[in-house]
């Protein structure tokens, strides 16, 4: 494909396809990191309703009607 284009206007193409080839490969490390800050939220709030819920049991103040 870029020996069909000749000339200086291939080094110009190549360059550009590398560039969106290195935009899109940072795009899906972003939302990759992006996803794993979300699981790693997602796991402290659940680790702090645990902790919550045993402090609670072990207390003997459950609400069994909630």
């Amino acid at each position: 494909m870029v020996s069909s284009v000749g000339g200086s206007g291939a080094a110009g193409l190549t360059t550009a396809l590398l560039k969106e080839a290195a935009a899109n490969q940072e795009l899906g490390i972003a939302v990759i990191k992006k996803g794993q800050d979300v699981e790693k939220t997602q796991g402290e709030a659940a680790l702090k309703l645990i902790d919550s819920s045993s402090s609670v049991a072990s207390s003997g103040r459950i609400d069994l009607y909630a």
